[in-house]
């Protein structure tokens, strides 16, 4: 019988990051930059928010003329749903597929962020478990 997998066996590291103060303009170079669908947003090391093509997409609509020039802390996602590394991985997937998120930063109970789960991560798994059956 297969061991029960942790979210920390399949997070990857987080370095697309910005402070809520920063302008949407300087969180979506940061996407463009590093071909990334999210950034995480730390105020003092803390986990605050994420920053999403949604969030990106949703307010632009609202806020056509300001919106690249508003701080990320007005169009955040906050709080963010999050996991712990020790979370079952299984748990972690289906809270992503309740919530439909993509993104899903890791944290430990300070909410100081450990890692990051993606969709990708999700569908990789997946894709290597199939093929190896």
């Amino acid at each position: 019988m297969e061991m029960a997998r942790k979210v920390k066996d399949f997070m990857t590291p987080k370095s697309e990051i910005v402070t809520p103060g920063d302008s949407v303009i300087t969180a979506v170079e940061v996407m463009v930059e590093n071909d990334k669908g999210s950034v995480v947003v730390l105020d003092d090391d803390k986990v605050t928010g994420i920053f999403t093509e949604r969030d990106l997409l949703r307010h632009y609509l609202m806020s056509q003329s300001k919106f690249l020039y508003m701080m990320v802390s007005e169009v955040m996602t906050s709080p963010p749903v999050t996991v712990g590394p020790d979370d079952d991985l299984g748990e972690a997937f289906k809270l992503m597929a309740e919530k439909d998120i993509r993104h899903l930063p890791v944290v430990e109970d300070d909410q100081t962020l450990v890692g990051f789960l993606s969709w990708k991560s999700m569908f990789d798994y997946c894709s290597e478990r199939i093929l190896n059956e």
